[in-house]
């Protein structure tokens, strides 16, 4: 009897699932596993489709968190921002992520990760647009946090979408080579960035408080891919992966169907082999679970259910070391990186050679010290406020997201040589080597390529680290997984940049130790996950 409990259901095209002794309604027909339903559908059209239309959404969500930074020198006199609000400014998206992400783990998970998507998509862009028309700080700030709220949604959820139409085997390597996206997001802002903020208009809107000027058009330029990305997904179809963890069998087979029929133009119905499908280990059978009343108690215990597998055995290990490793490669990545223009400038401005880097940092501190005097005087005087940007730090941003799309395809060659574990961990240690190493190097050329060796090969993990995440959990939990050690990612994030601007002027050589030690400790954790 207990033997008959356990047996695993098997879906059929029906929705219907087997009874528990085991016997099919057509005894000749083979159950298949989803990995060898994905071989015989092949890759085609609508595969295509979803990994380009998924790489655009990677791309959006880069936009609309780091594009802030190159928009906030262009907007601060208009906006009249001191210090304190570009640095909150900065980091209030983050904040929107951190607060959302276990929220749209949940819905993604139960309501459906294709829809989940395309309304987080819409309404990030309509918060993102009246961003653009922010009259004061305060409406600016409110309207970035509620970006951070929506984009959280497709900043984990796109991974676990993406990676449901592949193979166990090759869904890490399919996201990697999607997350090219991220480099191309880099490039994408400091180009479009550079050519906008060249011009020098402005245009008065009659009744209003509202100036048009070249940094507001920015902000509508950073959201087209997140625009083109929902429209896109209407188009394509719900994860089948997602349909049959809900039991919704006879869902997941018409998008199997329709992508074998897309995929074969000259096949029939009758061709298409798959008529039983084995659901994965740690899949719950959900046909039978009734339905609740929608409320609060409801919905509150549906959370609490989804959550609390991550927490439990065999779950537990790898997804403390998935929060942890996140934590670390945002820390160095997104909490240092939001640092690399104004460092990179600090530099550059200081004219000092034959110097580390603490050291040409520690000589700009002092002439930005006598620069904030003059700029006071002059404020006195009623001077007008400089809203330009140097050159420099959109060249050197663009040089970074090359180097970023360079990685990300090396990476993805490297993968099928090293294996995904060995590789973070490879890049890992390399990132700590780098900023150990930028202590003691005084040549300016290798300077910057050790402080950019810091932040890309951490931060070319993340992404190895989230196709990852996507194979270790089951179906029904795995946007959870991914959005809970993202979030933990994200705190990473907040926490590096705030540690940079309190000890990075007082105490330079301790920054990069905590930074480069924290690379190696996590390269350490990252030895200890499944191959």
């Amino acid at each position: 009897m207990r033997a008959e409990v356990n047996r695993c259901p098997v879906f059929t095209i029906e929705g219907s699932k087997v009874p528990a002794n085991g016997s099919v309604a057509d005894p000749e027909s083979k159950s298949h596993t989803f990995d060898e339903v994905l071989d015989i559908i092949g890759f085609g059209r609508t595969t295509w489709h979803i990994f380009i239309a998924s790489s655009v959404i990677m791309m959006a969500v880069l936009n609309e968190t780091m594009g802030i930074s190159i928009v906030i020198p262009a907007a601060q006199c208009d906006l009249q921002l001191s210090a304190t609000d570009k640095g909150l400014l900065t980091g209030v998206s983050f904040a929107g992520i951190i607060v959302s992400s276990h929220f749209w783990g949940y819905i993604a998970d139960t309501k459906g990760r294709r829809r989940t998507l395309i309304v987080s998509l819409l309404l990030t862009a309509i918060c993102a647009l009246v961003s653009g028309l922010s009259v004061n700080y305060t409406m600016m700030v409110v309207m970035r946090f509620l970006v951070g709220v929506f984009i959280s949604a497709p900043s984990a959820t796109i991974f676990a979408y993406l990676g449901e139409f592949f193979k166990t085997a090759s869904r890490t390597l399919v996201i990697t080579y999607a997350s090219v996206a991220v480099g191309l997001s880099a490039i994408f802002t400091a180009t479009t960035g550079w050519y906008v903020l060249s011009f020098v208009w402005s245009l008065e809107i009659p009744g209003t408080e509202l100036v048009l000027k070249p940094w507001r058009v920015l902000f509508f330029v950073y959201t087209l891919p997140t625009l083109i990305g929902a429209l896109w997904l209407m188009i394509l179809p719900e994860s089948p992966k997602f349909y049959l963890s809900r039991g919704r069998e006879s869902e997941a087979f018409t998008v199997l169907l329709r992508l074998y029929m897309e995929n074969h133009p000259h096949a029939t119905v009758e061709d298409f082999p798959v008529r039983h499908i084995t659901p994965e280990a740690g899949q719950k059978d959900r046909s039978a679970t009734p339905k609740g009343s929608g409320g609060l108690w409801h919905v509150a215990n549906s959370v609490w259910n989804q959550t609390v597998p991550l927490f439990q055995r065999p779950n537990l290990t790898n997804f403390t070391i998935c929060c942890v490793v996140q934590f670390g490669l945002f820390v160095v990545s997104a909490g240092m990186g939001l640092w690399f223009p104004d460092i990179i400038n600090r530099l550059t401005a200081s004219n000092v050679l034959d110097a580390t880097v603490c050291e040409a940092l520690d000589v700009s501190m002092q002439v930005d010290f006598s620069d904030e005097l003059m700029e006071d005087i002059q404020l006195v005087d009623g001077v007008e406020c400089i809203d330009t940007i140097n050159e420099r730090v959109f060249i050197y941003a663009i040089a970074l997201g090359g180097l970023y799309t360079v990685l990300y395809l090396a990476m993805s060659v490297l993968m099928r040589m090293l294996g995904r574990k060995c590789l973070v961990a490879f890049n890992l240690f390399f990132s700590g080597f780098s900023g150990l190493a930028l202590q003691f190097v005084d040549h300016p050329y290798i300077t910057m390529a050790l402080f950019c060796s810091f932040l890309v090969f951490a931060g070319t993990s993340i992404s190895i680290l989230n196709g990852a995440t996507v194979s270790f959990f089951p179906t029904n939990v795995r946007a959870m997984a991914v959005c809970l050690s993202l979030m933990m990612g994200r705190l990473g994030s907040v926490f590096g940049s705030n540690l940079v601007g309190l000890i990075m002027e007082d105490n330079c050589t301790l920054t990069f130790n905590l930074f480069a030690t924290g690379s190696i400790i996590c390269a350490v954790l990252t030895l200890m996950l499944p191959s």
